[in-house]
């Protein structure tokens, strides 16, 4: 019994010569590899990951600066007119807008990378969760910035920004506005993957389903935290929304789990 168990399994000499463990994990047809191949193939991923980021960008390029009419129209009252301090400062906001729609088609394909790269070490359950994750991924970076397109830059520039238009004239610099335009798109976009990271944590066995239930106060609380670092508004409305859509996310992710 022994000797067959030997013969089956290549010794540690053999390890030795062949610089790497050959013998097979639990997935089949999984070896294992020196870890300096894996950070190599990993670093080729997030190359093409990065790659295709850059591309998204110079794609959207040539119709951002109409993109840019349609924002200012849309939330800013037609009497301000757009203010460039700096010569570059128009191309920097027109980059900055073409980045929203660059991480929306690269997000997903970020999550389709590290499938390749992990997919040999997976089985095949596993597999089409990662299958059923990106384009979930994509939907709801979609999702977020529409909530922010469509709920949180309203409130902001109407509510928060002009209200005190009677008692000081504010002139507007291009950079800035669309500065703050696509941290909000892109940044709900990104917060918007939260129940991704949640399952993540979950499959991977770094938390269990029934502690997240049972610490659901200490969730809300760190939610909170959070909201407050990431929307400093002396209203408190931006904080509030904020921390109100994170906690549906998470809930949304408790119920992604079950699903999933």
């Amino acid at each position: 019994m022994n000797s067959q168990n030997t013969g089956n399994r290549p010794t540690a000499s053999t390890e030795k010569n062949s610089g790497m463990n050959s013998y097979p994990s639990g997935v089949p047809g999984d070896n294992e590899e020196p870890l300096m191949v894996h950070l190599l193939e990993l670093r080729n991923r997030l190359a093409i990951v990065l790659i295709w980021l850059c591309l998204g960008i110079l794609i959207a390029f040539p119709f951002s600066a109409k993109g840019m009419l349609i924002v200012w129209k849309e939330f800013i009252n037609t009497d301000f007119y757009m203010t460039a301090y700096s010569p570059l400062e128009w191309t920097f906001a027109r980059l900055k807008l073409c980045l929203v729609f660059a991480l929306a088609t690269s997000i997903p394909l970020l999550f389709y990378e590290l499938y390749r790269f992990a997919g040999k070490g997976l089985y095949p359950h596993e597999k089409r969760f990662f299958l059923k994750v990106i384009p979930l991924s994509f939907l709801l970076f979609i999702f977020g910035t529409s909530i922010g397109y469509f709920i949180v830059l309203p409130v902001m520039f109407k509510y928060i920004l002009f209200y005190s238009g009677d008692m000081a004239t504010a002139q507007l610099s291009v950079q800035d506005t669309l500065s703050a335009v696509t941290t909000i798109l892109s940044g709900f976009g990104i917060v918007f993957q939260l129940p991704l990271l949640v399952i993540f944590a979950v499959k991977m066995g770094l938390i269990e389903y029934e502690t997240l239930k049972k610490q659901r106060i200490l969730v809300y609380s760190v939610i909170m935290a959070i909201s407050l670092f990431l929307s400093p508004d002396p209203t408190f409305i931006a904080q509030i929304l904020v921390a109100f859509l994170l906690g549906i996310l998470f809930e949304f992710s408790l119920l992604l789990i079950r699903l999933f």
